[in-house]
């Protein structure tokens, strides 16, 4: 089989939810399929394709000016900003490899226009394909009208639609005001080979860790900020550490001191080690103003941590209060701070709580998801070829 991959993504070099395109691609190539990924952007990381490439990803990029440089295939003359307006030059491309079935993994739940446009300008849609959503946004004025309507037919077209949460799948629905058919539900994968539970650190300080990109539009992490600089938290002794890098990283250490808890928090950029961070640390705190199935939230779950979260997404499917965590009802300062102090009330119990959580995530986690995905993307092949209809064990239906 020919799997042809398209993430709409352009603004990082690498997010959570490309960890699930990345596992289906490894597991069809370790199956013996062929994969091309169809790269719109110049600045992907190259820890995350590099092993892909060893395996026998096609990297498709928008012009034939590629060359291999230090074993790795890259673009003489493209530039990402010269691309944003066109994803057509790789789209063009599809042909040639002649995919069986295409995967389109959305980052949020509407696609921008010109995505779309070029989608349909080069003939891409007319192969069977599979759209993965990965999240939502419900604050934005409504699409106009032509927009929708492409966004709809996009979805409908489409031979399987996949969500990461209930919620996710809900809100696309009510953003399309439409109906959506061939639905189901999958899960991401985590970034742990080894789930066993970890002892809650020792110490009398409570240590919170804030995992994500710090970019606050997405991440909130202002609001956390504002939280712990309130009145009720400035005589408790705790300690935030922050994982992560972002464009909003200065402005989050000027709300440190505006809020007067600059000694307090300490900004420790990126890590990809999550048990080490879990080893030294008590309490998730998740302010996200925007989520879907957050990776940070169900590692923390299975390294036995209880989380503090903003209730988006799909942070209730994984969160149950006061079993596994804490939720805040808004995306506000005020509620945030309600929450968290309603954990701190009950810190007695984190350790119990840790193990409930861990418990809930071992239960909903899929041990592949990779192979889920690979499964429907073969019944999609079977469909359109033979007009086999395949019970998709593994998937979970909508």
């Amino acid at each position: 089989m020919r799997i042809a991959i398209i993430s709409d993504l352009t603004r990082w070099s690498w997010a959570g939810c490309e960890e699930l395109w990345a596992a289906v691609a490894k597991r069809a190539l370790r199956d013996g399929h062929k994969v091309a990924f169809f790269q719109i952007r110049e600045n992907m990381a190259p820890e995350k394709i590099q092993p892909l490439l060893e395996m026998g990803l096609e990297l498709i990029l928008p012009s034939a000016g590629a060359r291999i440089v230090d074993g790795v295939r890259r673009q003489v003359s493209w530039r990402l900003g010269s691309l944003a307006a066109s994803w057509l030059p790789s789209f063009l491309r599809l042909r040639k490899f002649a995919p069986d079935v295409i995967l389109l993994t959305a980052g949020e739940a509407m696609p921008e226009s010109e995505f779309l446009n070029d989608l349909g300008r080069s003939g891409a849609l007319t192969f069977p394909y599979v759209l993965i959503c990965h999240n939502s946004h419900l604050f934005g004025k409504p699409n106009e009208r032509q927009a929708q309507e492409n966004a709809t037919r996009y979805y409908q077209g489409a031979r399987r639609v996949l969500f990461v949460s209930e919620r996710t799948y809900k809100e696309t629905e009510h953003l399309l005001a439409a109906k959506l058919a061939n639905v189901s539900i999958v899960r991401n994968p985590v970034n742990l080979s080894d789930t066993s539970l970890l002892p809650m650190p020792a110490g009398s300080t409570v240590r919170i860790a804030s995992l994500g990109r710090l970019a606050l539009p997405a991440k909130g992490l202002d609001i956390l900020l504002a939280a712990l600089g309130s009145l009720q938290f400035k005589d408790r002794d705790w300690q935030l550490s922050i994982y992560g890098d972002g464009p909003h990283s200065r402005h989050l250490k000027l709300l440190g001191e505006h809020y007067r808890i600059t000694e307090r928090v300490a900004f420790m950029a990126y890590a990809p080690d999550v048990r080490a961070i879990w080893a030294e640390n008590h309490l998730l705190a998740l302010p996200s103003r925007n989520e879907s199935a957050p990776l940070v939230l169900v590692e923390a779950m299975l390294c036995g941590r209880p989380s503090v979260a903003n209730n988006v997404g799909g942070i209730r499917e994984w969160i149950n209060e006061p079993d596994t965590g804490f939720i805040s009802e808004g995306i506000d300062i005020d509620s945030f701070e309600s929450a968290l102090d309603r954990a701190w009330s009950a810190r007695s119990e984190w350790g119990a709580m840790g193990l409930r959580a861990r418990e809930k995530a071992l239960h909903m986690l899929d041990p592949d998801p990779g192979g889920t995905v690979l499964k429907i993307l073969l019944a999609v092949v079977a469909e359109s070829r033979f007009g086999i209809q395949t019970d998709l064990q593994g998937a979970y239906h909508a």
